[in-house]
């Protein structure tokens, strides 16, 4: 993977799903380069220290993570600079670095229902030996908002929660309209079947919307989304929703009334969509 421009102040490199690797922010500015997330192991994060280096980037001055989840910060001891986080974030981080990451201690976390088979799959695929893995601990914590002043463009960090993590948050350079989002617009994975829930989704989908934005970044999409592409995203899932909220756990009926909107066939990631909304509506 290589480090890609989105704007004058702002890089991204791609995420690679063979093991499950996130994508990661550069932004740099006049006093210094902000990193977003930490990367899913070492390796990922010196790879992406090499490519800024061919770019000839000034070395950072903090990691911003996004959550939690150990695609994001198991790459964290690899830089030595304040990494920010939410009070959550670093809480449940803080537990991690305690944590026996060998494979029995993995498999026994799936088997107890802590840990899920996917994530150690990939935990095992990316990093086969765990030995030497050292987790570093967020440095400075913040609640709602962070803003960081690099000079030329701002790193605002905030807090919008969501299905996918509960201390999901995004980091919006408004000078540049761009916007990380991390994981915040997805499922969450670790309740059993994946799930939405219109509670949390409908009001964060609503604030990404609210942004002056023009480039949408998610953190495993291979590319970048426009507003126009993320305002019918968003549109699609609150359709979705809302034919969830009125039919309940009647799929078939849903499925109908949501190609009859569409004018289109339900696509394989539509019924998905059906299928999480309808987990959900059983959570709730």
């Amino acid at each position: 993977m290589k480090l890609n421009r989105l704007t004058e102040h702002i890089y991204w490199l791609p995420p690679d799903d063979s093991t499950d690797r996130p994508v990661l922010g550069v932004i740099v500015g006049t006093k210094g380069t902000l990193i977003v997330d930490a990367g899913n192991s070492p390796a990922h994060a010196l790879l992406l220290m090499d490519e800024m280096a061919k770019h000839e980037l000034p070395p950072p001055q903090y990691v911003a993570l996004t959550h939690w989840h150990w695609d994001h910060v198991f790459g964290t001891d690899v830089f030595d600079v304040p990494i920010l986080a939410t009070h959550e974030t670093k809480r449940i981080v803080d537990e991690m670095v305690q944590m026996d990451w060998s494979d029995e201690a993995l498999d026994t976390r799936v088997t107890a229902g802590i840990e899920i088979e996917f994530c150690r799959d990939m935990i095992k695929k990316e990093l086969p030996d765990r030995s030497s893995l050292s987790l570093r601990s967020p440095d400075m914590t913040f609640g709602d908002q962070l803003n960081i002043d690099m000079g030329t463009v701002t790193c605002q960090i905030i807090h919008v929660g969501g299905d996918h993590a509960g201390d999901s948050c995004l980091v919006f350079i408004p000078e540049e309209k761009a916007v990380f989002l991390g994981d915040c617009a997805y499922v969450d994975l670790y309740s059993g079947p994946h799930s939405y829930t219109t509670a949390k989704l409908f009001p964060l989908l609503d604030q990404l919307i609210g942004l002056d934005a023009e480039h949408y970044l998610l953190g495993h999409d291979s590319a970048p989304l426009s507003f126009g592409e993320l305002e019918q995203f968003a549109a699609k899932l609150k359709l979705i929703g809302r034919l969830v909220g009125k039919h309940g756990d009647q799929r078939d009926v849903i499925l109908v009334e949501l190609q009859a909107a569409l004018s289109s066939t339900a696509s394989e990631e539509d019924i998905e969509m059906v299928d999480a909304f309808i987990v959900g509506l059983l959570k709730e």
